[in-house]
């Protein structure tokens, strides 16, 4: 799930030796499918899940091993596992109010699909100075297929379009997301996904079983037993050195930020409970 803490935890995984973090591939994940503008639907065809596999592994050095995070693969467990059966997946989870608001924050300020953004995530840096690992290391051009360039281009023009009718929010996107927007407005179409997300999060320990575990954002931040539970299921090495060295790294504005009440918490309590329905 977007705004969930998946960049706190690759940053926190690729303090480990000999990986290699993928960060945000959208467009790779989206190989073949572009055609459909939600995150929902999509094909699972043999030939599309090699493509997605062979490009993320021809990066891949020698006994490497790859970390990669995509918040919009919380809609699309069947596609992940068709690519990565093996993986292990680390499912990061918030409050559910904070990562809602946070979600919500993002789409007052029309960042999908913002160009500033787009050009800073895949064209020259992404990332922040406090979280030096959470940094893109393939380009845009590096993830489109030749044969899919007409439909990429014909999705992004109808993205931009949606963005400019304020129908385009951030983070995941579920079916007939612009209808949603516009019968329920932004916070209420967040509230929508959070929901979306548990029900497919359930899909995906289904398919994963034992390969699957969930990880809560705030004891990441606060807790050591969290941060080596962790590193014991991803089966990286590490010691109380190691994790103490990590906890100290960790930013206290951002520990208080992610952690501070917002004005609307109410509002999204009671929007909860009435999509629990």
């Amino acid at each position: 799930m977007a705004r969930s803490g998946t960049t706190f935890a690759i940053h926190l995984l690729s303090q480990s030796k000999n990986v290699r973090t993928e960060v945000e591939p959208h467009a790779l994940w989206r190989r073949g499918n572009f055609k459909f503008l939600n995150d929902e639907d999509y094909e699972v065809h043999p030939k599309i899940t090699a493509s997605i596999r062979a490009s993320f592994l021809d990066k891949l050095e020698k006994d490497q091993v790859l970390i990669e995070k995509s918040p919009i693969n919380s809609l699309r467990p069947k596609l992940v596992h068709a690519v990565f059966p093996e993986a292990k997946i680390v499912y990061l989870e918030r409050d559910p109010v904070r990562c809602i608001y946070s979600n919500y924050q993002r789409s007052e300020t029309k960042d999908s699909f913002k160009l500033s953004i787009i050009l800073k995530k895949y064209l020259w840096y992404t990332g922040s100075e406090d979280l030096p690992g959470a940094i893109s290391k393939r380009k845009i051009w590096q993830q489109i297929q030749v044969k899919d360039y007409l439909d990429f281009f014909v999705y992004s023009w109808k993205m931009f379009r949606l963005r400019k009718k304020n129908k385009l929010p951030f983070g995941p996107k579920i079916k007939d997301f612009d209808k949603i927007v516009t019968e329920h407005d932004l916070l209420g179409y967040h509230v929508m996904v959070y929901r979306k997300s548990q029900y497919y999060k359930a899909r995906y320990k289904e398919l994963f079983k034992q390969n699957m575990a969930t990880f809560s954002m705030e004891k990441l931040m606060t807790e050591k037993n969290e941060l080596s539970r962790l590193f014991e299921f991803c089966e990286f090495n590490f010691d109380d050195v190691f994790l103490k060295r990590i906890s100290a790294s960790l930013d206290d504005k951002r520990k208080e930020k992610a952690l501070k009440a917002g004005p609307l918490d109410s509002e999204i309590q009671d929007l909860l409970k009435k999509h629990s329905q």
